[in-house]
This record gives C-alpha cells, structure tokens and sequence, in this order.
C-alpha cells in the first residue's frame, strides 16, 4: 500500500497514512528505482466567521473532509485519490522522482448558493531522489459572500421590499433574490481578480408615504441601484434603513452601510429613492 502523511483538522495533529482506494499504478521507468518521500500538511484558509441555519461553515474548516488528489505531470495519471478522512497507516509517501499536482478540495462550485460553496488548493512538487519533500497546501473558498439586513424602521414607511444582486461573470443574467425576512448569506462563485456585484433595492410605500409627483400623480414604488466590489473569501453585508423627511422631492431616501467583515470597514451614503 503507497503512504502518504497528512495533517488533519483545525489542530496540529500529524497523521501519517495510506489511503485505502488509492488507485494501484506502477510509475516506475525499466531501470529506475529512485524514489522521494511527500508529506502533506492541508490547512483550511476559510476566513467566513458566521454561522448559518442552511450551511455550517465549520465542516470547511475541518480539513478531514477534504479529497485530496495526486496526480503524475509527465503523464496525467492519479497516484492518490481519497478523502482526506479515509488516511491512515505510518509512512509518508513514497513517489518516484518527477514533478506531482497535489490538490486538495473540499464542496461544490455553483453560479450562487445557499447551502454551499467550493474550497481548493493545489501546488506543484518536485520529488528529488531520497530526500522527503514537505508540501503545504491551504484550500480557500472560489466564492464571496453577500447578506443583507432591513433596519426594523422600515416597515413604518414600506408595505413591502426586497433585493436583487447580480453582475458576476459565473451568474451572467441570473439574479439572486433577498426579501425582507431573509436572513441566509448567498455564496457567489467569482473569478481570481474582484468582481462588481450590483444590487436593486425595490420598495412600495405604506398609504400614509405615497410619492406625488410633479404632475400631481401618486407613486408608491420606486428602486435603488448601486454596486459593491467583492473578492474571493471575502463578505460584504448591505444594512439598509429609512431616512425621510418631508419635502417637495418626496423625502424618501434610504441609508445604506456595507459591512465588509473581513477588513472591519463600513461605508455609509444616503441615496435618492427612483419613483416608478
């Protein structure tokens, strides 16, 4: 059985281990016997602190739950293949000179998600005649993530609102809902450079606030847009909340902060209310 070493989980533990479906192939060119030795430290770069009904962001930063994939460069085929979970035994692993991919992932990449999202990370190694290599690979999420909270005040001025985001590059035309009694974060997939999320905020006033316009006719819905930038392993969250005051423009306008949790940064601005 080929070894391998690993280090699992959010401590320090080292466990040196076979994998128990690892794919049996003999890589070894007639006359050569040279060999290495890889040990593998996986740590999981998860930097999403809250926790959720839908998803528990723990279960990434555990890295036992990741598969863990080894692959020959010269010839594309997968010395190991296994859950990180399934190692076990008392040697690291022995691979014949060359250069290896060693991957390790953990979930599913989608457009957009409630109830996942996709973790990974890779190197490449060169495997030099009896030395042992010590490979560290941290796996981070390919994905942001995007909340938004309504402040209690707005039910005194608005019968009804709601979000949509979109923008991405992986979401194309699709667009994510948020009404007023969500409270699950969306996991957007994104590219390696940051992308511009857009978002449109959508209100229709209480009786008491309807909207006259110059021509003396009442409107009682009305939007708000803007954009945001947002990176991988990275959280923005929208707080939205009333600001009116009686005026012949209308006087309602909404007070939005967003919250980048991963930086300890917020930025506030008040914006015009768009009548439809």
């Amino acid at each position: 059985m080929k070894q391998i070493a690993l280090a699992l989980g959010m401590g320090t533990l080292m466990v040196f281990a076979s994998c128990a479906n690892e794919k049996q192939i003999d890589l070894t060119p007639s006359g050569q016997t040279e060999q290495g030795e890889m040990v593998l430290k996986l740590t999981s770069g998860t930097s999403f602190e809250q926790q959720t009904r839908a998803l528990n962001e723990d279960d990434y930063k555990n890295t036992a739950n990741y598969d863990v994939k080894v692959i020959n460069k010269s010839n594309d085929n997968i010395i190991l293949e296994c859950k990180a979970s399934e190692l076990s035994g008392a040697l690291p692993k022995k691979l014949n000179i060359g250069s290896y991919l060693v991957k390790a992932f953990y979930g599913k990449e989608q457009a957009a998600s409630r109830t996942q999202f996709y973790v990974e990370g890779s190197q490449v190694v060169t495997i030099q005649a009896k030395q042992k290599k010590e490979v560290n690979i941290t796996c981070t999420p390919t994905c942001g993530k995007i909340s938004a909270a309504f402040d209690a005040q707005m039910a005194t001025y608005y019968k009804d609102y709601s979000i949509t985001f979109g923008g991405t590059q992986a979401l194309g035309s699709q667009t994510l809902a948020w009404s007023k009694t969500d409270t699950e974060p969306w996991y957007v997939a994104l590219g390696e450079q940051e992308e511009t999320i857009s978002y449109t905020i959508k209100l229709t006033t209480n009786d008491d606030y309807v909207h006259q316009n110059q021509a003396g006719v009442a409107q009682n819905e009305g939007e708000v847009k803007g954009t945001f930038k947002l990176s991988r392993n990275k959280a923005h969250k929208l707080t939205i909340k009333p600001n009116y005051t009686p005026t012949t423009d209308g006087g309602m306008k909404l007070t939005i902060t967003i919250d980048d949790s991963t930086n300890d940064h917020e930025i506030t601005w008040d914006v015009p209310v768009a009548w439809t």
